[in-house]
């Protein structure tokens, strides 16, 4: 197991009585602990296996945007289609960037430079920035027709923070 997973199995065994929980008091665990109502839902193992297993996807943005934003289920819905058209889009950036680099490579492992694939490889890298930059701006087109003023206005201080990033 992974140093950094150890806390979050503990939280678990502790939420399922394995552990003596006053040898812990103020850790990780429930309000009973010194944690959140929050932590103390999350360990209580109703909060499902998915949160620490695979990759983030949208869910995770998702539940972080509807909870800041207080977004009905409505506009959590559509938020979801447009967060997961943007994750699509940038692996699909991210993909052309590798086939990109493997053009590079190419280009530059023969005895002679090959000039056309250092082309096509910087245009690879150009057309793919490209699409990633449509697909924010269209994203956030979508999202300031979705939100409200008050939610717009919270929207833009989480960018301007840094707590979100496009």
């Amino acid at each position: 197991m992974h140093p950094g997973f150890i806390h979050h199995w503990r939280r678990r065994q502790r939420a399922a009585g394995a552990h003596d929980s006053s040898a812990h008091s103020g850790c990780y665990g429930g309000p009973e602990l010194g944690g959140s109502a929050r932590w103390a839902w999350m360990a209580s193992g109703r909060y499902g296996d998915a949160a620490f297993g695979g990759s983030f996807g949208t869910r995770r943005p998702v539940r972080f945007l509807a909870l800041r934003l207080d977004l009905n289920e409505v506009q959590v819905a559509k938020l979801a289609k447009i967060v997961d058209r943007l994750r699509v889009e940038r692996e699909q950036g991210a993909v052309d960037v590798r086939r990109a680099a493997g053009t590079l490579a190419d280009a530059l492992e023969g005895d002679a430079l090959d000039a056309a694939r250092l082309e096509d490889s910087a245009r690879l890298r150009v057309e793919a920035a490209k699409r990633v930059q449509d697909a924010v701006t269209h994203a956030l087109r979508e999202l300031h027709e979705l939100l409200d003023a008050e939610q717009r206005e919270e929207l833009a201080s989480l960018i301007r923070s840094g707590a979100l990033q496009l």
